[in-house]
Parts: C-alpha cells; structure tokens; sequence
C-alpha cells in the first residue's frame, strides 16, 4: 500500500540519526526542566456579588446579636479545676509568714486550711479554714472562714465555723492535735450518740491537725475527744454549737451572768440607739465596745448591732441586707462573760477577747481597729 508523504516523513523522524536524536532528546529534558507556565483567570463578577451578599447578611446577623448579648462570651469562661497558685498567694498575701496545710474540694469550691503567725507576738501560731468559691468567671475572694490561736492549749484545739447561706460548705469543725499522745480525734454528739470520725493533715514540717464537715445543728451539744493510739480516751470536752441554746448544758460559771454596762458605756448606749455616731466609740476600750454590742443583742437592737460591725473595706465584710436575711444571731448566754474577758493585740489592727461563758465555754471574740483608731466588731465574731 502506498504510504501518504506526511506517513513517510514520520518514517523518517524515527529514524533518524544519532546526532539527531542527541538534539531531540536535549530539547526534551529542557522543556521537562522548566517551570510549568501558569495562567491566571479571572473570577467571573457574579461570584463577586454573591460573597459581598453572603457577608452583608452575616453581619446583619452577627451585630444584633453581640448588642443584646454583650456577656455572652464570658459564659464559656471555664475557671481551673485548682485553684491557680498566684491567685491563692494573692489572698494569703496579708497573712505572716503563711503555710498552706490542705486544700479540700467542696460542691461549690474549696476550703483552705492554712497556718500564719501573728504580726506582733511572732510566736503565737494562728490555725485558720477559709471557704473559696469558684463560679464561672474564676474564684472569687473568700468570704467565710475562722480561725484561732494556739496559746495554752495543751491536748487539742478547736474551732466551730456555722454556714452563712445555704451555698455554704460548713458547718466545719478543725483544729490542732498538739499532745504527742493523742492521734485520733473523734466527735460524738451527745443526745444522739452518734460518732463522727475526722480527718488527719500532716504539715511540712509534722505538725498534726484534724477537721470534720459534720450537720451540727442550733441547741445541740456535742464532745470533742482524743484518743490514743489503742482507741482509749485521754481528753474530752463538751462544747456547742455557738448560736444554740441548749437546756442540757448546766451553769459552771455563774458569775458570767453579771453582765451590765458600766455608766459611761450607759449612757453611750443610749445615745447610739437614737442615732449612730462613730464618734462615741473613740475613748471606749475593745471591751466596752464589745459590751455594747452584747447589749444591743440581748435588746434586739439589730440596727445598732450592725453599726458596731467593722466599716473596713480590707476585712472581710457582709452586707447589710445579707446579714439580715442569713446570719443567725448570737444567744446571750453563749456572749454573757465577756465583761470579764481579756483583751489581746494581735498587731496589725486586729485583736480579740478570750473568755470564759456560763457554761464554762473559752471563747475568743475577734474585734478589728478601724481607721480612726476605735475598735470595732468584726463580722462573724465568735472564735
């Protein structure tokens, strides 16, 4: 068959010669070598128009709803499962040469027990618990807790610390094992026999000291004791809760009950039901101040019980509307005897009273230094 001339010029491009195919295949790796060309295209106008569209209806929708909802973000801020520790330095930072013992866990946050010395009387150790809560926005400043000092006990310390509102963790007792002999404490309620085990914490440096969240209610009596390590008693001591009225207690002290304002604070007390002045307050002793406010208690005198409460903003401080809707207020049994306390300068613009009441309860009444320099009380008072 005869071949066409274009099929017979490709006969003879395949067999070409040596030299030829030399020079085809060098043009070939150049044109495989070579950076491929690329060719820009235009994105057609429609589209365009369409994403403009797409945005515009995107931000009409987006604006109204940051306008209304200023705070939305903030509900998705998660506060940290601990609490962060410049933010736990940040709140002992007013405290003296502090040691953290324990953090617990709680429903609503957490409760910190930590140890500090007092300012003025380096020696004196203060054991205290202290409630944080933590909420969506982080942890919040504490807003409960108590603590006491270590002075002459000798076999255990303790300290009863009552919830303010119904978020509350407590009611919590804690405290300090100090005798070498005891190495359980156990709390057992006395109208109901009921045994309540407590919690051991070891400090740094082996110290010991215990605690309980336990449902101890107003007007009922419980005991404290220590154990050895076979389980046998070596200290007890009754106690109650501090805003109760318990007719099983018996009178051991008396002379508590002889409780009256001397003329002057008299006649201050007069005229601070017909008008607060803070002014009243500057030549009175810790005592005579803390003696107006058992007054104003055992009168019902709410208004100017709340008046004698600290006005410093550094301390920690309630509400007036809070007060009155959660606090419980003292009985005056459990206050009667303060008038034969002692008072204590703990340095700093803090003190507190010790002493003994009818029932031959020691308590320590925590009073703060206010600017002007009178005394005032400091909120949840009893220690």
């Amino acid at each position: 068959m005869k071949q066409s001339n274009d099929f017979q010029s490709l006969n003879q491009k395949i067999t070409m010669s040596d030299k030829e195919q030399e020079r085809v295949q060098e043009h070939m790796n150049f044109r495989m070598n070579a950076s491929p060309e690329v060719r820009k295209t235009s994105t057609p106008r429609k589209y365009y128009v369409a994403l403009a569209s797409a945005a515009m209806i995107f931000m009409l929708i987006l604006i109204p709803a940051i306008i209304n909802n200023p705070e939305k973000s903030s509900d998705s801020v998660v506060p940290a499962d601990e609490i962060p520790p410049e933010r736990l330095e940040e709140m002992l930072i007013h405290y003296n040469n502090y040691e953290i013992l324990h953090i617990e866990e709680v429903d609503s946050g957490a409760v910190v027990f930590f140890t500090y010395h007092n300012r003025k009387e380096k020696n004196i150790e203060m054991v205290s618990a202290m409630f944080i809560s933590k909420t969506k926005y982080g942890w919040e400043d504490p807003t409960e807790g108590g603590e006491h000092a270590i002075i002459d006990q000798t076999d255990i310390s303790h300290e009863f610390i009552s919830p303010i509102n119904e978020n509350s963790p407590f009611p919590l007792v804690f405290g300090k094992i100090i005798s070498s002999e005891i190495s359980e404490v156990l709390l057992r309620k006395v109208d109901t026999k009921q045994d309540i085990k407590t919690e051991k914490i070891v400090s740094k440096s082996g110290e010991r000291y215990w605690f309980t969240f336990t449902d101890i209610k107003p007007d009922e009596m419980f005991e404290i004791h220590g154990l050895t390590r076979d389980g046998q008693i070596i200290y007890s001591i009754d106690t109650l809760f501090a805003f109760g009225n318990s007719p099983v207690l018996e009178e051991v002290n008396p002379e508590a009950a002889n409780f009256e304002l001397t003329a002057e604070e008299l006649d201050v007390y007069q005229q601070l039901k017909t008008g607060f002045n803070q002014q009243l307050l500057l030549d009175l002793s810790p005592i005579s101040i803390a003696k107006l406010f058992v007054q104003a208690t055992n009168d019902e005198e709410w208004e100017l019980q709340y008046e004698l409460y600290t006005d410093r903003e550094d301390v920690r401080r309630i509400d007036k509307e809070e007060y009155f809707r959660e606090m419980v207020f003292p009985d005056k049994d459990v206050l009667f005897g303060i008038q034969d306390g002692t008072f204590h300068d703990d340095g700093d613009g803090y003190g507190h009273i010790s002493y003994t009441n009818i029932y031959g309860q020691k308590w320590g009444f925590q009073m703060v230094q206010e600017k002007d320099g009178s005394w005032a009380v400091a909120f949840v008072p009893l220690q």
